[in-house]
């Protein structure tokens, strides 16, 4: 009988692991700035429009925008916490990248543990080991 086992991808840090990961999260940093300003500059524009029209959604509109500001804001802050861990990770360490999902044939006299506690090894990209 086949059956799906979700098998945990392990990560053997690297320097090259640490700056890919440093430079995703820093990309993603500029990304929400970028959003950031872009709500800044809609922001001001909207509300003055809303406010030389005396439009009643004026108050609506900017408890949205702060909203939406407050999101990005707390994504930042998240990305930067992570930064602080990937910076302190240490060489060699395994760290738990994801979980993917996959095939395998289960027979009678199997043993459960050997069938789903799997876990893919890879080392700048390249798989090193499966436990």
């Amino acid at each position: 009988m086949q059956v799906f086992r979700k098998v945990q991808v392990k990560t053997i840090v690297t320097p090259g692991f640490r700056e890919t990961l440093l430079k995703e999260m820093q990309d993603g940093i500029k990304k929400l700035d970028a959003e950031l300003s872009f709500l800044e500059q809609r922001s001001k524009k909207t509300l003055t429009e809303l406010t030389i029209k005396a439009s009643p959604q004026a108050k609506a509109v900017r408890e949205q925008l702060e909203m939406e500001k407050q999101k990005r804001e707390e994504a930042k802050q998240k990305i930067l916490e992570q930064i602080k861990r990937v910076e302190e990770l240490q060489d060699g360490m395994e760290v738990l990248q994801g979980e993917m999902e996959g095939p395998v044939e289960l027979k009678v006299g199997d043993k459960m543990d050997d069938i789903f506690n799997k876990s893919i090894i890879v080392k700048d990209g390249i798989v090193v080991e499966i436990r």
